[in-house]
């Protein structure tokens, strides 16, 4: 998603007409939801001022790059520009922090999800990352150099998210939305507020609120999620507490609560049942981050579910259960699909990559399924952790067929078609359906990995893992209809992919980060302590 002036002009004026309406109109088109700006008493005079004095104050060159992670609203873009190799051209210091899973641990660099987001203010190009030195940093992407760093409480595992704010003044008016672990001086059971999901000023580096992650049935109280801005004054975060909030976009609202700044509330979605606390205890933890279609947001709860949510009532209208952990954020491919990642835990069958379509009901949502292997790795006992990625935004005119990639727990690293099956069937999770299977292009052990891979420019494709880092050059050869392995593209050629290993970057180290590419250049954040420059 990348702003110009014009469409940044255009959010600014949207917003600011959406604060004139009329309290009583606002509230029948939001039951229950108080409105996101205070009534004004002459709407006409006050909207012209407001508009005059924000256009003024905006900057002409601000664009939002790599706003989040995995790129946009759908979760489907990685950056631009195509890389020619995995050198080492430069690398920045993360450090190191302890924390407690537990028991004291102490890890360096940034692991999953660990994504850096690119943004462009006042002619430069700067990325925002977390680490595991509980640090939040904007470093400036031309001399790899650090312009500020916030402490927060503890480690930070999840991506930033980066919107743009028309109501706050010229310094704040981009804003950085982080959450972290809950702090090595707090407990999950304590009803104190622990706020492990703050807004930060993008240009200065200062705190602008914080968000209590209150205490419920599940045992986490961190925030790994990145945000989504769902514009007209809302924002949607989801909480590792199990519960999706709808907060007021405008850092201005804050206000005191419970001792610290906080955003208001606008309402909360919780995303477990009561029968899954029995079955799951108190994990229910959503790690993943919402994506949104149209005018609902879907999200991966760890309880289980894949959530369908309305914008206008803030309430779940869909509900895909799966049953087991769900770490993998959803990806909204250019045609509605919904791309989903399963964990093998509390399943009796096997995890794996499943794609839904939403329009259905749930129960015959599921257009084909992809198990992936069983193995014990650390903790995991199979499936998928990272996301699914596609080649939707790096498939001009639809002149390539439409494909997914994923990297699995059991090692391999699988590139597919999104849309044609095998015409064999496989059984899901719960081991009591029978579904369609996609047709694997690819397949190669690249070691296990939690890390989402990325498509590119120029048909190349970076995956990374314990392993080390790989790059892939796709390759697309006209065949015959008749071809097993022969996919459709849009515009009725059947293509055959091709797909060869070009680059690796194996320095002995763990990579649990899903990289980001901007200008062909490669940056990846690694468990040894650095992020890595690669090209």
């Amino acid at each position: 998603m990348i702003f110009t002036r014009r469409q940044f002009n255009k959010r600014a004026l949207q917003f600011v007409l959406g604060a004139s309406i009329p309290p009583t109109l606002l509230q029948a088109c939001r039951a229950k939801t108080p409105p996101v700006i205070a009534p004004q008493t002459n709407i006409s005079n006050t909207v012209n001022g407001q508009v005059n004095t924000m256009l003024a104050q905006m900057t002409v060159d601000t664009e939002l790059l790599v706003p989040t992670f995995l790129g946009n609203d759908q979760r489907r873009f990685y950056g631009r520009g195509i890389p020619e190799g995995l050198n080492i051209l430069d690398k920045f210091p993360l450090g190191t922090g302890r924390t407690r899973a537990g028991i004291w641990k102490t890890w360096s660099g940034a692991g999953w999800t660990g994504q850096p987001t690119l943004t462009k203010d006042r002619g430069k190009i700067y990325l925002i990352i977390g680490a595991y030195d509980h640090s939040l940093r904007k470093i400036d992407i031309a001399t790899n150099e650090q312009v500020w760093r916030y402490k927060f409480d503890d480690v930070i595992k999840g991506s930033s998210t980066i919107y743009l704010d028309p109501t706050a003044d010229e310094d704040n008016q981009i804003v950085v939305l982080q959450g972290s672990r809950l702090g090595n001086k707090n407990s999950t059971s304590t009803p104190k507020p622990i706020p492990s999901f703050r807004a930060l000023s993008f240009r200065t580096g200062e705190e602008l609120w914080k968000l209590d992650i209150r205490k419920t049935n599940s045992y986490s109280r961190d925030n790994d999620s990145s945000a989504i801005d769902l514009g007209n004054g809302m924002l949607f975060n989801a909480g590792e507490n199990g519960i999706g909030y709808f907060l007021n976009s405008s850092t201005a609202s804050a206000r005191m609560k419970s001792g610290l700044k906080q955003p208001p509330i606008l309402a909360e979605v919780k995303l477990y049942e009561t029968s899954d606390i029995s079955r799951q205890g108190g994990n229910l933890v959503t790690e993943s981050s919402p994506a949104r279609l149209g005018d609902k947001i879907f999200v991966a709860a760890g309880s289980g579910h894949i959530y369908g949510i309305s914008i206008e009532s803030q309430t779940i209208v869909w509900d895909f259960f799966t049953g087991s952990d769900l770490d993998g954020s959803v990806v909204i491919s250019k045609d509605d699909k919904l791309f989903c990642a399963i964990e093998k835990q509390y399943i009796p069958g096997k995890g794996g990559a499943i794609k839904l379509n939403p329009n259905r009901n749930p129960s015959d949502a599921v257009e084909w399924f992809l198990p992936t292997g069983n193995r014990k790795f650390s903790s995991w006992k199979g499936g998928i952790i990272g996301s699914v990625s596609l080649n939707d935004e790096y498939n001009p005119d639809g002149a390539f067929p439409a494909l997914f990639a994923t990297s699995a727990i059991d090692g391999n690293l699988y590139v597919g078609s999104q849309h044609k099956t095998t015409g064999k069937t496989v059984k899901g999770p719960w081991r009591k359906q029978e579904y369609d299977t996609p047709l694997v292009l690819f397949q190669k052990n690249i070691g296990g990995s939690i890390s989402t891979p990325i498509f590119t420019e120029g048909n190349k494709l970076i995956a990374a893992g314990y392993n080390g880092v790989y790059m892939f050059d796709l390759y697309f050869e006209p065949t015959s209809p008749d071809n097993p392995e022969a996919v459709e593209n849009s515009q009725g050629d059947f293509l055959r992919v091709v797909v060869e290993e070009s680059g690796r970057f194996k320095p002995g180290i763990s990579f649990e980060a899903t990289p980001v590419v901007w200008d062909g250049i490669v940056r990846i954040c690694a468990r040894d302590g650095w992020l890595y420059t690669l090209g």
